[in-house]
């Protein structure tokens, strides 16, 4: 950690959030110019990322699979592996090679031995660039902090040897990369990714649509196999019922970690807003106390659904704020208790 934030004292970060208040008004990408920072994605940035993230020391190999930045996993599914874990009774389906023939004849039972096995997890990492991530009230767009959390991730699972892919979403479409090995599919994934945060300005022709945050849910359901790490980053706006069991059943098999970008109510100033989904307008005046109370209201409903999964699935809740780098935040997350959950794979 010390060494990371040297690194940003130095001038290594691009911007400096804590003296920036970003206003979208002005967001604009200029032709021939490089991106604003804090407000647009820049891939050498995110390929910058790969050094520091190799000299954070994250948990180490072989720790629970919720210190997610682990690496290679021990994973989570029961089969013949290296370590024994339990004696239990034999079920239909499961293997007779496991079959303790000593302790069955003892216990007038069929035993079967467990283990578990050793597995790399493939990373799906579901990253949100719709036009409601295209805002801050303060520090970085919630969009540029999911693009540099998703490299963060990205970065450190590809150097642990484990696959890399995942899903970028804007309102007009999604953009899917099968995780591969080496760099080639997280260079793709960073790329769409820049690609699709570059469409992001305040006055884009294109309508906000919520429903592609089910849609991207869908995607990943048809695509994710078991026991995958699977990590969404997003505002969770459009976040319904069907949202919720799409989750749940993402769950069943992988490991599912939540990262909800938001605004650190601690840098909210009392000021005027105007705020757009690219067609309408609609003014916030944060001077009035009634107006930043519901506002807040909101935010705190959302992230106590968010949290209500994490004790009824077991997955990995972190909520990060735009005040911050993405860096620093999830590397002081990651090493917390309060970031583990327990976890149960279904079948």
């Amino acid at each position: 950690m010390t060494s990371i934030q040297r690194l940003l004292r130095g001038g290594w970060w691009p911007w400096s959030r804590a003296h920036t208040t970003v206003s979208t008004a002005r967001a604009e990408p200029v032709p021939g110019a490089g991106p604003t920072p804090g407000v647009y994605l820049a891939l050498r940035d995110l390929l910058a990322l790969e050094h520091p993230v190799r000299r954070l020391r994250w948990p180490a190999r072989g720790a629970p699979v919720h210190s997610q930045l682990a690496g290679r996993h021990r994973a989570r599914v029961r089969g013949r592996g290296l370590d024994f874990i339990e004696l239990r009774q034999y079920l239909p389906g499961d293997d007779t090679r496991s079959i303790d023939w000593r302790a069955s004849v003892r216990s007038g039972r069929t035993q079967l031995r467990v283990y578990n096995e050793e597995r790399e997890h493939p990373t799906w990492l579901v990253v949100d660039q719709r036009i409601s991530m295209f805002f801050a009230r303060r520090g970085a767009l919630r969009s540029v902090v999911a693009g540099e959390a998703a490299a963060v991730w990205g970065w450190r699972a590809l150097a642990a040897g484990d696959r890399v892919g995942g899903i970028v979403f804007g309102d007009n479409g999604i953009d899917a990369i099968t995780p591969g090995r080496g760099r080639r599919s997280l260079l793709r994934l960073l790329d769409r990714l820049v690609a699709r945060n570059r469409q992001l300005h305040a006055d884009t022709p294109c309508p906000a649509n919520p429903e592609q945050f089910d849609l991207a849910l869908a995607q990943l359901l048809a695509r994710a196999p078991r026991d995958a790490v699977i990590v969404v980053l997003s505002n969770f706006d459009g976040m319904s019922a069907h949202s919720r069991e799409q989750l749940i059943a993402l769950a069943r098999h992988n490991d599912l970690v939540l990262l909800p970008i938001h605004d650190d109510p601690g840098t909210a100033r009392p000021v005027r807003l105007v705020v757009t989904d690219g067609s309408l307008q609609l003014p916030l005046d944060h001077t009035d106390e009634s107006v930043r109370c519901r506002l807040a209201d909101l935010a705190h409903a959302r992230m106590e659904g968010l949290l209500a999964l994490r004790s009824e699935i077991g997955c990995v809740v972190l909520p990060l704020t735009t005040s911050e780098p993405a860096l620093l935040q999830l590397a002081r997350r990651m090493a917390s208790p309060a970031a583990r959950a327990p976890h149960s794979h279904g079948g």
